[in-house]
């Protein structure tokens, strides 16, 4: 393990701590479906270690995939902070000089972009989905616990994003921009749906992991503890 990059150590974890307005809930989103994509890189990878050839070009392919999906949403986090830092500065400014229009087309275009960001985070978690099912699809018993947590948190990103979008579409005014961003935000209902699924068949992969570990897939069961009599 590299010495700078140690587990334990997310000293940037007191930011979300501190009482500021950013970072919040849009770069958490970002930063759940990042270790989202992380995590199926990872059991993509380990699939691919024992697959047939065919097989294993595709779940490598996967893996790079979610690694390059990955870097966008990590971007996403530091993105979105500084819209919903300039949309405050820009807001304020818009009040300080109530009747003047320059003023609060500019305060409206900063809440547009503040809403567009967690927006795309969601559709980017929404692609992750993707991958997940398809890696899902290859019944890689062996990390169906790992794809559980992977699906989660890009369940966690998708909903998240939306989560921040449903409020700063209330603030908006209305007109095709807002209409533009609800109608992308409203594509995303069958993913969510989606996503749900798929935790459910994941869970349901580990539970028969634990009362029957497939053939061949490798997982060894810890011994049962003596009972002293």
């Amino acid at each position: 393990m590299s010495p700078v990059n140690r587990l334990g150590e997310h000293g940037w974890l007191d930011a979300y701590a501190a009482p500021t307005v950013t970072p919040g809930g849009g770069s958490a989103s970002a930063v759940a479906a990042a270790l989202g994509c992380a995590l199926l890189a990872m059991t993509a990878r380990i699939g691919a270690g024992k697959a047939e050839p065919a097989t294993a070009e595709r779940l490598d392919r996967l893996a790079g995939e979610a690694d390059r999906l990955r870097a966008t949403l990590v971007e996403q986090e530091r993105t979105d902070a500084g819209v919903y830092e300039r949309m405050v500065a820009t807001v304020r400014a818009a009040r300080a000089t109530e009747g003047d229009p320059g003023a609060a087309r500019a305060a409206e275009a900063a809440r547009a972009d503040a809403t567009e960001v967690p927006l795309a985070t969601a559709e980017l978690a929404a692609d992750g989905v993707g991958l997940a099912t398809e890696l899902a699809d290859k019944a890689l018993t062996r990390t169906a616990s790992d794809q559980l947590v992977a699906a989660h948190l890009l369940r966690a990103g998708l909903e998240g994003g939306l989560s921040t979008v449903a409020f700063n579409l209330r603030r908006m005014a209305a007109g095709p921009v807002r209409d533009d961003l609800a109608a992308r935000a409203g594509r995303l209902a069958d993913t969510r749906r989606a996503a749900a699924d798929l935790t459910d068949r994941l869970a349901a992969m580990v539970e028969q992991q634990e009362i029957s570990p497939a053939a061949g897939d490798g997982r060894i069961l810890p011994p049962e503890p003596r009972r002293e009599e």
